[in-house]
């Protein structure tokens, strides 16, 4: 019910002198009503206050971060968006903690807001840390750690400093204008190939991926339905069905099977709790005929939109289809879902190894190399290709965390589930009712979208998922607020002390770790380029910038090896695979360096190693038969040989291997027909020719068909060796 300005002034007036109660009693209205009004003067802090400034830069910082972090990206690093938007919320949030300390110390009391909210988020934190303490890997661990600790800082700020039912409402339309403007970047990126953004897989906005763009406007198009339900503004309805119609057509534009998933979702959600809510509330105040004609125009821009494309217009239709069809492989194709299907199960095998612990926070990728052919083959796992993420946010916190793990992530949920399910009962008012669906509804399609992707390794999706967590708990606190009041100036003291320190080191880290990041980025492109000296020089620069970031002496370590400086390769792979023992590029370059110094035992041990991890690697087979070649142990050289050439069997340097063998222990005709299926690989590898042709000549009695590999030989490189002798024969 709207109440007359005559009544809030009255309610204001006596509010601190008489109960609720009795002020309905007298305006004859209802409790509710008196109560919001007086949470809202209450809330409303004098203008004379002395923390009055500090509250507007904590109000407006928080809704600037909120809005802002999405846009962050930096050019010249390796991980160009999400790093820096990971820096941006982490200083950002420990930022606005020491303004809220500052601000509790002048009003001399410190109140932290009761909420269901507070123990399982709290619970599940403490057990991240705890997980991380027994984790492999912990600065595998330590990374994902923070952030999730700045998300729920996040959330704390929220619930207790943001009372006002206007911030929570602004907060709100700053999240949904920023998905709007990433959703509009995203079309421009689409249709017009604009690259003054980077990106790796368009159209992306600033997330680099698209997939990680989906994550984002998946959770901020539902918060759209609040704000057109809560607006009293005929143009303003107009513009909102615009935004999320092109929120929308962003979507499609994605071809991400997962957001329009999530989006069908969202959609079948949305219109269950808006139905639920016109059968308990018997309200259709908010709906009128603007609204529905700018919702019409809404559809017929989506409908318009999908089928424009760069080259003008084509059927969208016919690319979702085609799109869809895509979920089946087509002929030897492997497709993204049975490559996902592959690591669900393999990881379902480390759930069931570490059930109720799991094997640390990050720690998954750590492991997984063992795994990734426990149950089912992930045919795309190699030395150039390893996982980073499960592609399944809920496997991989089980896998990570253990069943306690889950335990709280569940009992999180229900108090969500619960809160939303009051807050859109009829006793709540419309403003409420709406902006919890909205949140909802963008929650559960954030989960959905989790079930295929991983949003919660990233920066924005659990920082924003905490801050709409936040407005809920602030929105369910309602007027029967309850705090644990801290008045003990010391310990606010204290706390800002150490938030002040926690500040100063972030900034220290995240400068430091955007310079490495920087240096990583040149390092992987002298990589590809094979300069080596380079990738030493660059790796150093990085490694000084973080030398907790191990990967970085993988590259330096292989870079050592093929300059020949052995031993210093030695020892940069060791520390790699101290952090990682399953990292298998590392295993086995370092089984090349070992080799090269002609410790042969070490050699073994490091391939061996690899073969636990990939069993059926042909290039670890044969560097191992070479070893055994080195040693004189022919039988066990020509085994591993043909191994190496049954699971590679168009590799001809394999079958000229085993041909040397062969030749070795005078096996003349097994060495015969290695060579020949090495020169039917390769008919331009002059040695290929020359050995079988000596072969024909001197040993099997083919002398014309050995003279003619021989000529071969000869035509191919006319400097072979003994080519004086092979021409005499050819004469």
């Amino acid at each position: 019910m709207k109440l007359s300005k005559k009544k809030i002034k009255y309610i204001r007036r006596h509010g601190s002198a008489e109960t609720a109660e009795k002020i309905a009693h007298d305006l004859r209205i209802s409790v509710k009503d008196v109560e919001r009004v007086m949470r809202k003067s209450a809330a409303k802090p004098s203008r004379k206050t002395p923390s009055a400034p500090l509250e507007a830069v904590f109000q407006w910082g928080l809704i600037c971060i909120s809005f802002l972090a999405p846009f962050l990206f930096l050019r010249g690093i390796y991980d160009f968006a999400n790093l820096p938007q990971m820096a941006f919320i982490q200083i950002g949030v420990t930022l606005l903690l020491l303004v809220w300390i500052i601000k509790s110390f002048v009003d001399k009391k410190w109140l932290i807001l009761k909420s269901p909210f507070n123990l399982p988020i709290i619970a599940f934190i403490l057990w991240s840390y705890v997980s991380a303490i027994y984790a492999h890997n912990k600065y595998e661990a330590f990374l994902p750690l923070m952030h999730w600790t700045a998300s729920a800082v996040a959330f704390f700020l929220v619930i207790n400093g943001l009372r006002e039912e206007k911030r929570l409402i602004q907060l709100v339309a700053a999240i949904f204008v920023s998905g709007f403007l990433t959703a509009l970047l995203g079309i421009a990126q689409y249709l017009f190939n604009l690259s003054w953004v980077p990106q790796v897989v368009p159209p992306a906005a600033t997330f680099a991926n698209k997939n990680m763009a989906v994550h984002f406007i998946v959770l901020t198009f539902p918060l759209g339905a609040g704000l057109i339900l809560n607006n009293k503004n005929k143009i303003l309805d107009w513009i909102l069905c615009i935004a999320m119609a092109l929120m929308v057509v962003f979507l499609f534009y994605t071809r991400t099977r997962a957001g329009w998933l999530a989006f069908a979702v969202e959609v079948l959600l949305l219109s269950v709790l808006l139905g639920r809510d016109y059968l308990k509330a018997k309200d259709v105040s908010r709906w009128n005929k603007n609204k529905g004609f700018a919702a019409t125009l809404g559809v017929v821009v989506v409908c318009i939109m999908i089928n424009v494309g760069p080259h003008g217009f084509t059927s969208g239709f016919s690319r979702i289809a085609e799109r869809a069809a895509k979920i089946r492989p087509q002929g030897n194709s492997y497709s993204s879902v049975e490559l996902r299907l592959a690591i669900w199960r393999n990881t379902l095998e480390m759930i069931k190894d570490h059930p109720l612990v799991g094997f640390g926070l990050g720690n998954h990728k750590v492991f997984y190399p063992l795994y990734h052919r426990k149950v089912v083959e992930e045919k795309i796992f190699s030395e150039k290709s390893q996982l980073s993420n499960v592609h399944n946010d809920f496997l991989q916190a089980f896998a990570e965390l253990g069943l306690i793990g889950m335990l709280f992530l569940a009992w999180l949920g229900f108090v969500l589930l619960r809160c939303s399910l009051r807050l859109t009962l009829p006793e709540n008012s419309p403003e409420i009712r709406f902006f919890t669906i909205g949140i909802t509804v963008g929650l559960v399609g954030l989960l959905v979208n989790a079930g295929f992707s991983f949003p919660f390794q990233r920066a924005i999706p659990p920082f924003v998922s905490m801050i709409f967590t936040g407005i809920l708990g602030s929105f369910y606190a309602g007027d029967n607020r309850r705090f644990y009041p801290i008045s003990k100036r010391w310990i606010m003291l204290f706390a800002g002390v150490i938030v002040f320190i926690s500040l100063v080191w972030l900034v220290r880290f995240h400068y430091h770790g955007i310079k490495c990041d920087q240096h990583f980025l040149h390092i992987t492109q002298l990589e590809k380029q094979k300069n080596w000296k380079g990738v030493i020089a660059e790796g150093k620069k990085a490694y000084f910038h973080n030398p907790r970031r191990i990967k970085t002496l993988s590259y330096m370590g292989r870079a050592f090896i093929e300059t020949g400086r052995y031993r210093e390769g030695i020892e940069a792979l060791k520390k790699v695979i101290a952090a990682y023992p399953n990292h298998m590029n590392a295993l086995l370059n370092i089984g090349v360096a070992y080799a090269s110094i002609d410790d042969y035992k070490a050699a073994l041990e490091a391939y061996e190693k690899v073969l636990r991890i990939k069993p059926d690697y042909s290039k670890v087979h044969n560097n191992m038969a070479n070893l055994y070649m080195k040693q004189k142990k022919l039988d066990k050289a020509l085994e591993e040989f043909k191994i190496a050439a049954e699971l590679d069997p168009k590799n001809s340097v394999i079958h000229f291997n085993i041909g040397i063998v062969e030749m070795q222990k005078r096996e003349y005709k097994q060495a015969a027909e290695a060579f020949q299926k090495a020169v039917d690989l390769n008919p331009d590898w002059d040695l290929a020719q020359k050995n079988l042709g000596i072969l024909c000549f001197q040993f099997l009695n083919k002398k014309k068909k050995g003279l003619e590999h021989l000529k071969k030989a000869l035509e191919l490189n006319p400097k072979i060796r003994d080519a004086a002798q092979i021409q005499r024969l050819v004469k």
